[in-house]
């Protein structure tokens, strides 16, 4: 049996691997234990979830006193020479209702624009990944001299415990084995700070951005988007009556998904809540309309929250991911949850969002996409406005396939309302191309491409 040692470092990635074929294709080949290490909190969690005796879970070690690593961690954004890692240092010094003094933000943001176009050159780079690796940090030396690892995987390679681990499985010449965790990651969150010897991405648009970004000259692999198989294969998808049953809707009206897009969004959203349920209103059809929420998984409402929503707007909404753990950073896609998503993609006539992944999701069920790229009726500088959302670099990308109606005013998110209703056919060929670019792979196999690639990797296949 060879051991692959794993971060859990967030829920993402046990939807991702653990969740989808990828374990399993891994798992069923016999040859293969997995060391995961995750937070203290969710291990009993874990456990009852995976119970395969293959897999071990143990405790991650906590690295967040780590400052020489915050330190590198932060040269590493700042050195991310892209429009998106610009945009989003400008918008932090511009940001209404900042707690920062303008002043500090000012020379926060002098200091790493300096070191943002000290980023453009491969040699700051690289000698930035060569200070880093002078630094000793044994939190994860006993954990590896325990379980002995043929493999280190690192399913992220955004977060601090991934390059510490990766640190020392390269000073103890274990091989690694890098994985990118989502489309924006070399616009925004790497650069490589630890070059694994061995990379796997979702896409050949991503390889060649690991080749220029993360200056990764090793060998690459693109396995498409394990997550995404089940759509692929229309799994977990409830009938129309019984999803529309479970969240209090009619099957005979239309059905208008809002999806929520995260942190960055989150203050100008509700203003867009606003619009839309006057839109509605106004409609002369709005008894055949329903619009369902869905906020954004790591910041999820509370059911008060919910339940306010529901009575203001008189909108739909659920929760989108389970908590089994109390505190903070409890939530889990559980297979409710990947049901209910993928029932909600399925069954939506209209996608409308600011700046997720539900673009890809929408567009490989086929559903007509629209972005709002207003701010309600708040009047807010370029900054602090959503408008910024799509000069983002991989939103640019995917803006370029035409397969979605980007509404800039009120009377634009009512028009393509109307519009995709009637019409759902509309940028139905640009829509095949967000898919095409985004996962390349449509056959619902990039879980058994990651399980194979790791496999090749420890010498099994």
């Amino acid at each position: 049996m060879k051991s692959v040692m794993a971060n859990v470092s967030n829920s993402f990635f046990v939807r991702n691997f653990l969740r989808s074929s990828a374990c399993e294709t891994l798992l069923r080949s016999g040859q293969v234990r997995l060391i995961l290490l995750a937070p203290k909190g969710k291990l009993d969690y874990y456990r009852v979830q995976f119970p395969d005796k293959s897999i071990i879970f143990d405790v991650m070690p906590d690295v967040d006193g780590f400052r020489i690593d915050k330190i590198f961690k932060y040269f590493e954004t700042a050195s991310i020479h892209t429009k998106t890692s610009y945009m989003l240092s400008k918008a932090n010094l511009h940001r209404t209702g900042s707690k920062s003094p303008f002043i500090l933000r000012n020379i926060n943001f002098g200091w790493r624009y300096l070191i943002w176009q000290l980023g453009k050159f491969q040699l700051w780079r690289e000698l930035l990944r060569n200070l880093y690796f002078l630094f000793p940090n044994s939190a994860f030396s006993e954990l590896i001299v325990k379980y002995k690892p043929d493999l280190v995987f690192l399913p992220s390679m955004i977060y601090l415990e991934d390059y510490i681990l990766a640190k020392e499985a390269k000073k103890r010449k274990i091989k690694t084995l890098g994985m990118t965790l989502s489309w924006d990651n070399f616009y925004s969150k790497t650069l490589l700070l630890v070059k694994p010897d061995f990379l796997m991405v979702h896409t050949e648009l991503i390889v060649n951005q690991a080749r220029k970004m993360g200056d990764y000259d090793g060998e690459i692999t693109a396995t498409g988007i394990p997550q995404y198989d089940r759509y692929f294969k229309k799994e977990g998808i409830s009938s129309r009556e019984e999803f529309f049953k479970k969240i209090g809707a009619d099957p005979a009206k239309k059905l208008i998904l809002y999806a929520f897009s995260g942190k960055a969004a989150l203050n100008l959203e509700f203003a867009v809540l606003d619009v839309l349920h006057e839109i509605i209103k106004r409609k002369t059809n709005k008894e055949d309309i329903q619009v369902l929420l869905r906020p954004y998984p790591r910041y999820d409402f509370s059911n008060d929250k919910l339940r306010e929503l529901r009575e203001k707007y008189n909108f739909l909404a659920a929760q989108p991911v389970s908590h089994p753990i109390q505190g903070s950073d409890n939530w889990e896609f559980d297979s409710e949850a990947l049901n209910f998503l993928s029932s909600s993609l399925a069954h939506a006539d209209l996608v409308i969002t600011m700046y997720s992944t539900f673009f890809i999701e929408a567009a490989l069920f086929d559903r007509p996409i629209i972005a709002v790229a207003f701010d309600g009726n708040k009047n807010l500088d370029y900054w602090n406005s959503s408008k910024r959302f799509f000069d983002w670099d991989h939103l640019a990308e995917l803006k370029a396939q035409e397969g979605l109606k980007i509404s800039k005013n009120e009377a634009e998110l009512d028009m393509a309302i109307d519009e995709y209703l009637e019409k759902p056919f509309l940028l139905a060929e640009g829509r095949k191309r967000i898919v095409i670019q985004q996962c390349q792979f449509t056959d619902g196999k990039s879980g058994e491409r990651l399980a194979k690639t790791i496999l090749a990797v420890l010498g099994l296949q």
